[in-house]
């Protein structure tokens, strides 16, 4: 699949990149109709965030469809039309309970004190591909 993808400071390309697939029970495989460049994405090609590896997929926002779940999904279907955000969160723990998705104390593999997790970042910010793709996969 294209996908657009950081290689180094100011070296942004359209790669040919493997489809991504089901990691975890609770994944959803979403084939991307929409995408937009966030005012993040270009700290990344100024260098001014951190922490990039080459070969991470960018992009924060988009709109899809589900095209496959995992098990363990249970409120969306292949052919759900979604809107994915910015950010990734678990949905259970108190301050996603209390609507503060961004502020998840589960979401990030580095624990609760690393912060927000969010697609096509920093390793500190969940190490997820992101959503300027053809498919992506949505934790």
């Amino acid at each position: 699949m294209k996908a657009v993808v950081w290689h180094a400071l100011g070296d942004i390309r359209l790669d040919d990149v493997p489809e991504p697939t089901i990691k975890d029970p609770y994944d959803a495989i979403v084939r991307i109709t929409t995408s937009a460049i966030c005012g993040t994405d270009l700290h990344f090609v100024r260098g001014t965030m951190p922490g990039m590896q080459e070969g991470r997929i960018l992009g924060h926002e988009a709109v899809g469809v589900v095209e496959e779940v995992g098990p363990e999904v249970r409120n969306l279907r292949p052919g759900d039309r979604v809107v994915v955000p910015s950010t990734v969160a678990c949905g259970t723990c108190s301050y996603c309970r209390a609507g503060y998705y961004a502020q998840c104390d589960n979401a990030n593999p580095g624990g609760p004190r690393a912060g927000t997790v969010f697609f096509g970042g920093p390793e500190a910010a969940g190490g997820l591909d992101g959503l300027q793709a053809e498919y992506a996969r949505i934790p």
